[in-house]
């Protein structure tokens, strides 16, 4: 079972959350209560630190789905502070705190230090258990196994930090672009499917499938992307993990928007419908309580009604939008259709979209319209408006009316100075 415990003995070997950081295993710490390394990655840790590494991703995750959101269009600003305000108006600076911020109950999401130390954790543990034997390993603990899950979380970093960032580092190498951090991505899922399938894991299985899967969309790839998407299964969920105890492991956004209101609702998700009735995916609630920023009222999302909600990692509807696309990137207008319409079925209230005479273009903004609804704060939206191209709203310009001035351009996190500024392979 994994517990805060559990990250906090990981990460008590320092450094764990810097991407700037070199391999994790080689510092040298002064502090005397400090584990070393050399007694912290043995083969009888093994379990342990794959359960740590699985922690510091959940964590990321849940931070990246408020930040992404907030950036964009799922979330708007409804604290009264400047930098809330410029993390809503898309005009961060490279000094903001999305690059130095660690898990906790933050006013300002973090994002480029939780996903490079999830990524650098994962990775690390996966080379040991690479230099590992299977004798080495505890009673009933499975290193093909094991190898899989680190692999798999290892691939989900660098899928939001493609997604999320406008370049990024590994291991204070040189600045990557989302392509080829998506191309490392691809090599951890590629490890993560073979393991898994040795090992018989069909959850990791599945969970790296549609992690590479995802990875491929991006990459343009879309007919492989369609044939990892449609092995996953109809009932297939990955979720975070939660608990009521410790801020790392509570559901994020609702500590976020109903607990602290430093957040609400997007206008542009509220009231939304479908054929005249309200559309249940995105379901929000009035609360009629105000923000600390002018004019803001909270409105909450339903589908995180506690502190202890799990937030889907990965889950079936995603890989059904996967194939959809590739059909019609094909020319197979009624198969678009079709993998549309699993999707909704699969939720109550919620009409089949009828296709019959629709063009290539309807159908494609009927699939990006679903992805907007279906998977709302999920970390999903701010990878579609780059991957779609899409507009940003409100416009570029635009007056920001909670806290002055106008909307930035930002539709990525910029690399921080935290990494610019101690990484000698890349340039100021």
């Amino acid at each position: 079972m994994r517990t805060s415990s559990i990250t906090t003995f990981v990460a008590s070997i320092g450094c764990i959350g810097l991407a700037a950081c070199t391999e994790i295993t080689a510092l040298q710490q002064n502090n005397p209560g400090q584990v070393s390394a050399s007694s912290l990655y043995v083969p009888a840790n093994a379990q342990l630190l794959v359960n740590g590494a699985i922690s510091d991703y959940e964590c990321a995750h849940t931070r990246y789905v408020v930040g992404s959101g907030l950036l964009i269009d799922e979330l708007s600003n409804a604290i009264g502070a400047v930098a809330n305000f410029d993390y809503d108006a898309r005009r961060l600076t490279t000094n903001a705190t999305y690059g130095t911020g660690v898990c906790g109950t933050n006013q300002q999401p973090p994002i480029y230090t939780t996903l490079s130390g999830a990524r650098g954790s994962a990775d690390t543990v996966l080379a040991r258990l690479r230099e590992w034997k299977d004798a080495d390993m505890p009673s009933g603990v499975n290193r093909t196994q094991l190898i899989g899950q680190a692999a798999t979380y290892a691939g989900l970093s660098l899928v939001l930090l493609g997604e999320g960032m406008c370049s990024a580092a590994i291991n204070v190498g040189p600045e990557l672009t989302p392509t080829q951090l998506f191309a490392e991505a691809k090599i951890r899922f590629d490890s993560a499917v073979t393991s898994a399938t040795a090992a018989n894991d069909a959850a990791t299985l599945n969970l790296a499938l549609l992690g590479r899967a995802r990875t491929l969309l991006n990459l343009r790839q879309l007919g492989p992307a369609a044939t990892d998407a449609a092995r996953i299964p109809a009932s297939f969920v990955a979720n975070t993990g939660t608990d009521n105890v410790n801020a790392r492991r509570q559901n994020f956004s609702f500590l976020t928007i109903n607990q602290n209101s430093f957040a609400t609702v997007d206008v542009s998700y509220r009231g939304l419908t479908i054929d005249g009735v309200a559309d249940p995916r995105v379901a929000v609630t009035n609360t009629n309580r105000n923000g600390t920023a002018q004019g803001t009222i909270i409105w909450t999302p339903n589908k995180y009604p506690l502190v202890t909600s799990l937030t889907p990692i990965a889950r079936a509807a995603e890989a059904q939008f996967i194939v959809a696309e590739a059909r019609l990137e094909s020319g197979d207008l009624a198969g678009a259709v079709a993998a549309i319409n699993t999707v909704r079925a699969s939720r109550t209230g919620v009409p089949a979209y009828n296709g019959a005479g629709q063009t290539a273009a309807q159908i494609r903004a009927t699939l990006i319209e679903d992805r907007r609804r279906e998977l709302f704060l999920e970390g999903h939206r701010l990878g579609d408006i780059r991957r779609y191209n899409l507009a940003l709203t409100p416009a570029t310009g635009a007056p920001y009316p909670v806290g002055g001035g106008v909307y930035g351009s930002q539709n990525c996190f910029p690399l921080p100075d935290v990494e610019r500024v101690n990484n000698p392979n890349i340039g100021r």
